[in-house]
């Protein structure tokens, strides 16, 4: 009798458009029955590109630029996304393990989260 396998990776990749060589790389090395998402943000549609994903791995776009034409700041709705997920798939169940890795860096407001949840997840 064979062993179980063991239980693939869960996933959760957030970024900008200026991490897209990193996400991808991130993407290429990941467990092919890995599950999650990744999360991209982009001030519009027009920068959507096509990134090859393991099936059980989701791409989200979201934008700064919303329908009246109003920009949000830098990471914020990115932020807004990676807690919204991570409200549903891992604080109500706690001991998860995810693997996490946030990019857009160039956004003090993502820099700050990320200190936040690297104290939170430490503390989980």
């Amino acid at each position: 009798m064979r062993p179980p396998a063991p239980p693939a990776a869960r996933v959760l990749m957030a970024g900008d458009t200026g991490d897209l060589a990193a996400i991808r790389s991130r993407l290429a090395d990941c467990d092919p029955n890995a599950t999650g998402l990744v999360f991209i943000e982009a001030f519009n549609a027009v920068q959507i590109v096509h990134l090859d994903v393991p099936a059980g791995v989701g791409v989200h776009w979201v934008f700064r630029e919303n329908v009246l034409g109003t920009v949000a700041p830098r990471g914020r709705v990115l932020v807004a996304a990676v807690d919204a997920w991570l409200d549903e798939w891992m604080r109500p169940e706690g001991g998860v393990e995810i693997a996490i890795w946030l990019g857009a860096r160039s956004s003090d407001l993502v820099t700050a989260y990320a200190s936040r949840l690297d104290r939170e997840l430490a503390a989980i």
